[in-house]
């Protein structure tokens, strides 16, 4: 069953933009990007209580598919060490009680937070995981924009934290907690105060005429140059006004609405394939519409716009 498609994550937690000072640190590693096909393998979680860690949840697990070279290669889990550890099942309510209700952060945590969500909703748990999550790849990108990229890697050099052991869960809960406290004290440096920071980025609401870029030269062979684009639904890793800005400096026209001239129309992850769903906005039947008529216009998924914007 496509639980991705089938079954919206309607319980899943907020994105939050804010420094906690009590929270769990998760990481995991699996065998693919799709929480449709692919497994958990190792799960870690760092409890942090006034930035101090004071607990640890751990563990391998074994999955139903064998964990392929490319995997084993890649994080240093082989098929013989995950033989005798625990199945997802087992491991899902110790998790549960080890998180509890806390804010749980991580590095592109949606990648995590939708595995485990879906996950939880195989095992039988109805609301799937609702805890709210801050993401140090969304802080990052507010923090230090002078940064090409925002790896979790790429952050860990930017403030020399020791990197040896990486794609392992316990080694990159580590990395992300040392990345989440410079963070926070970058903030304090810079902006004088959590409290001016947050209050400075808090969303604003803006007209698209508001919109420039200082770009003068683009990648022509880019699919979104100089191509019209409109956005419905809520984009997961982006604010709408960020995602526009990337189009402009990509050298393509931002439209509040659908027109004839309209080249992609974007969705946001949680509203891709509202057919299923029986729920359509006005921007998705208005697209449907002119594609139909023989207009040139496609319907992108979010994670199509993520492959786009980094074309190269």
């Amino acid at each position: 069953m496509n639980l991705t498609i089938e079954k919206r994550r309607t319980n899943k937690g907020m994105s939050l933009l804010t420094f906690p000072d009590s929270y769990v640190i998760i990481d995991i590693e699996t065998t693919g990007l799709d929480p449709v096909y692919d497994e958990i393998i190792e799960i870690t979680a760092l409890k942090v209580s006034q930035d101090k860690i004071i607990d640890t949840f751990s563990t391998l697990i074994k999955p139903i598919n064998p964990i392929d070279a490319f995997i084993t290669e890649l994080t240093g889990i082989t098929n013989e060490m995950v033989a005798n550890a625990p199945t997802i099942t087992d491991v899902l309510p110790k998790f549960l009680v080890f998180t509890n209700h806390e804010i749980l952060i991580g590095h592109n945590i949606n990648f995590d937070i939708n595995f485990l969500y879906d996950n939880l909703i195989k095992a039988g748990y109805e609301k799937g995981l609702s805890n709210n999550f801050v993401d140090t790849l969304r802080l990052g990108r507010r923090i230090l924009k002078n940064l090409k990229h925002h790896r979790l890697k790429d952050l860990a050099t930017y403030y020399n934290i020791d990197t040896t052991g990486a794609h392992r869960s316990t080694k990159d809960c580590e990395i992300t907690y040392q990345v989440y406290l410079h963070l926070k004290k970058e903030v304090q440096k810079e902006y004088g105060s959590l409290e001016h920071f947050l209050h400075q980025n808090q969303p604003k609401a803006f007209t698209l005429s508001s919109l420039t870029t200082t770009k003068t030269e683009f990648n022509t062979d880019n699919p979104l140059y100089n191509k019209y684009i409109a956005i419905t639904g809520t984009l997961t890793k982006f604010t709408r006004k960020e995602a526009m800005q990337i189009i402009l400096d990509l050298g393509g026209h931002c439209e509040n609405a659908v027109t004839e001239r309209t080249n992609y129309l974007i969705l946001g992850n949680n509203d891709y394939n509202p057919i299923l769903r029986g729920k359509k906005s006005s921007k998705l039947k208005k697209a449907e519409q002119l594609k139909l008529a023989g207009y040139d216009i496609e319907i992108l998924s979010e994670n199509l716009f993520y492959e786009f914007i980094n074309y190269s």
